[in-house]
């Protein structure tokens, strides 16, 4: 009935006019819903959409039940805790078939590897976000007695995946680890004065850098998480320029100074490197492949309230302004490798670069010389 009233009007004469809800109630034509109808392809007003954009083609329906990968690491998806308790049992005979066996947590266990995470949805969506609307979150019994642990965080191939579906806990991790990386090789090189600035850096960005940005071609960096990177890298930056935040600040030190002498770049472009560079791959997969499906799909849900959750195609933007790529046609211009491989090389830092410092050269110039003699 609501289409027909507003089949013969333009798009600022449908919007506001009266019309049957969704929900059985008389209500205004919002934006909310002329962009449904559009979707739905129930509805054509002047031939466009709101604010003139073209009608989204419809697309094609898909589904994924699980991840497969080598030979023992495997996740489920399912949908609520009634097909896991009715699945799981199911599964792990099928296993048993042949020959297999899944790692259920006995009695007298400390670890097991066979988990149950539950991701939930946006806070906006329930009542009461802290015990999200009253949820099981116990663990399952199975009938043999043992158990499938609920747990906030698992890691699969290396990478940690939360509950609230964020990246916070990975970063933090990879930070730490990276940390521990550093740490381990500090007294011996990073901070030893009778090293090369450029064997360090090439230490760094080899051993250090390759723990710190794992997985990082698939994180979606908020504004924290940038912070939480930047902040370790330039830390240690400083500890190879054997130099501490107090000679930053007694003697004027900035961080672009300190990369400059050992020839690092921010970040940024680490990062943004690495992202654009798996991109490319999905770009160039066949559509049916499921990273390709997931780049280019969108929801047909109706979005919750509040802003939603900065997400993965965001950040991919911020990636290809900061490479200078046109955002509209990035993915023709990544199925050429040769030509995608040079736009990822060329890309480097948005910050004007500074002369290193006197203090980091005369620094710089004693670990090289104590070096040299070393080497001789």
């Amino acid at each position: 009935d609501r289409v027909s009233r507003l089949d013969n009007l333009t798009v600022d004469e449908a919007l506001g006019t009266v019309v049957p809800s969704k929900r059985g109630l008389t209500a205004k034509y919002s934006n909310a819903d002329l962009q449904y109808d559009l979707r739905q392809g129930s509805l054509s007003i002047d031939g466009v959409s709101y604010r003139g954009l073209p009608e989204r083609q419809p697309g094609e329906m898909f589904e994924m039940s699980g991840l497969e990968y080598a030979d023992d690491y495997t996740a489920l998806l399912f949908c609520d805790r009634p097909t896991v308790e009715r699945i799981a049992p199911v599964v792990n005979a099928h296993f048993q078939r042949f020959g297999m066996q899944v790692h259920e947590k006995k009695p007298s266990d400390t670890k097991v590897k066979t988990i149950v995470l539950f991701c939930a949805a946006p806070p906006s969506v329930y009542d009461d976000p802290t015990t999200f609307d009253g949820a099981d979150l116990s663990d399952f019994t199975l009938p043999n007695g043992n158990v499938i642990p609920v747990v906030d965080k698992a890691k699969y191939l290396g990478s940690i995946v939360s509950r609230d579906c964020t990246d916070d806990v990975d970063v933090s991790a990879r930070v730490l680890a990276a940390s521990k990386a550093f740490g381990a090789l500090g007294d011996c090189l990073f901070r030893s004065d009778s090293i090369s600035v450029a064997a360090k850096r090439e230490a760094y960005v080899a051993l250090v850098m390759a723990v710190l940005l794992y997985g990082c071609e698939c994180w979606n960096l908020t504004a924290g998480l940038w912070a939480k990177l930047k902040k370790f890298h330039h830390a240690c930056a400083r500890t190879m320029c054997r130099i501490s935040m107090w000679h930053t600040q007694a003697y004027g030190i900035t961080t672009a100074s300190v990369l400059q002498l050992l020839k690092l770049r921010h970040i940024e472009t680490y990062v943004i490197r690495r992202q654009l560079q798996w991109a490319g791959h999905i770009a160039r997969m066949g559509p049916e492949r499921l990273p390709r499906k997931f780049l280019t799909s969108w929801c047909y849900n109706a979005r919750p309230q509040a802003r939603p959750d900065f997400t993965f195609g965001e950040g991919l933007e911020e990636a290809l302004r900061y490479a200078g790529v046109e955002v509209s046609s990035w993915m023709t211009v990544a199925r050429n490798r040769k030509g995608w491989r040079e736009i990822i090389m060329a890309i480097s830092d948005k910050a004007e670069a500074e002369e290193p410092h006197p203090v980091l050269r005369q620094r710089a110039e004693v670990a090289n010389n104590k070096s040299n003699q070393s080497s001789e």
